[in-house]
């Protein structure tokens, strides 16, 4: 797993979205309808994979 730290989440989600990234949503989480949810300890984060599995994550403190 990788993790970028971003300042914008709400912007980053939007642009990899429009270029058909789709973010997963974990069971276990709650996740807002761009599929952010709450980190523990504030901030928060987004989780997508690529064309070989990998995971990767935005997180940001705001």
């Amino acid at each position: 797993m990788a993790t970028w730290y971003v300042d914008d989440i709400d912007r980053i989600v939007d642009e990899l979205a429009s270029s058909s990234v789709e973010f997963t949503r974990y069971d276990q989480f709650e996740h807002d309808a761009k599929g952010i949810t709450a980190r523990a300890g504030g901030g928060r984060i987004a989780w997508f994979q690529d064309s070989d599995g990998n995971t990767f994550a935005l997180e940001a403190d705001v």
